[in-house]
């Protein structure tokens, strides 16, 4: 998402909060939001999903003051994002701090899900998909097919029974064709996983290579390829309930599981991504998460305004 248009939709949205704006402000900012799909893409999402600008003005930040921070000379994104830190605000700034966290493929998908927000949505043919959060996909039904693209995320899927039409689920690296009912599928930066929970899954790598996975057993997988076949683990699908459950896993991975519930950036030192980590948590609260893990671990929490925090050595 570029500076410009996030710059354009923040001057938009504080100068309609302000209380100051005309009716010929609102025209033209019914004209910019129509220009571009992308402009009525951001603003549905400024609205619907982080309402943004309504809270910095309930708690007394005023729009002059917004505005004054935008037409700084320095770094308009940085200016606004402390001033509204400074009053509290963290999810308005949140966006601002972190605008690769919402891409705007996904402000477009037909179903989409929020930081530390999940999702069950039931398809046309009576299936059943439970987004985890920060995901996004469309889905795309024919008389031939029964399709669902995974731009981003992690879904579970409960697959109805239609003896004419397969249910695919495609992502960026791999196409997945069900076998059985249930089956999850994850898909972050590149890595992803699947786990046959009910039933077979065929797995078409971008490669070219073919895996049929069994019931009860999971693959990762990267740009390079599949990795070694396992038996799944019981907590492979805890999220659905809002639950983190990890047994002897480094905790690079707890941190991963963490950061679609985190608002802001959450970073991992390194020198501390192979400690290994057994719980069982709840999702809903990653900073008591993180405490908790602190306790445990020779590991520090660093935070900066609540939207960056650092996981380092002690």
């Amino acid at each position: 998402m570029s500076d410009e248009l996030i710059d354009s939709a923040t001057r938009w949205y504080v100068l309609l909060r302000s209380g100051q704006a005309t009716a010929g402000d609102w025209q033209r900012y019914g004209q910019w939001r129509a220009a571009d799909p992308r402009h009525d893409a951001l603003c549905r999402q400024l609205e619907s999903r982080l309402g943004m600008f309504q809270v910095p003005q309930a708690q007394g930040v005023s729009g002059k003051v917004l505005q004054q921070a935008l037409e700084a000379s320095s770094s308009r994104r940085h200016v606004l994002q402390v001033a509204l830190a400074g009053a509290g605000v963290a999810v308005g700034a949140a966006l601002l701090a972190k605008p690769l966290g919402v891409p705007l493929t996904e402000l477009t998908a037909d179903i989409r899900t929020g930081t530390g927000e999940r999702r069950a949505v039931t398809l046309d043919d009576g299936s059943e998909l439970l987004l985890n959060a920060q995901s996004a996909a469309d889905i795309q039904f024919d008389p031939q097919r029964r399709l669902v693209r995974l731009r981003e995320g992690e879904l579970l899927a409960k697959v109805a029974s239609d003896r004419i039409r397969p249910f695919l689920i495609q992502t960026d690296q791999t196409r997945l064709r069900a076998y059985g009912n249930r089956f999850l599928v994850r898909e972050r930066a590149g890595l992803g996983q699947v786990v046959a929970l009910n039933g077979a899954v065929e797995i078409d790598g971008q490669n070219g290579e073919r895996l049929q996975l069994a019931a009860g057993h999971e693959v990762h997988y990267d740009r390079a390829g599949f990795g070694p076949v396992q038996a799944s683990s019981s907590g492979a699908t805890a999220w659905v309930d809002g639950f983190l459950q990890v047994r002897d896993r480094p905790l690079a991975e707890v941190i991963d599981a963490l950061r679609p519930y985190h608002n802001g950036v959450l970073r991992l030192d390194p020198s501390v991504a192979g400690l290994r980590v057994s719980g069982l948590y709840r999702l809903d609260n990653p900073q008591q998460i993180l405490d908790t893990l602190a306790r445990t671990l020779p590991i520090h929490i660093t935070r900066r305004t609540g939207l960056w925090v650092t996981v380092s050595a002690v």
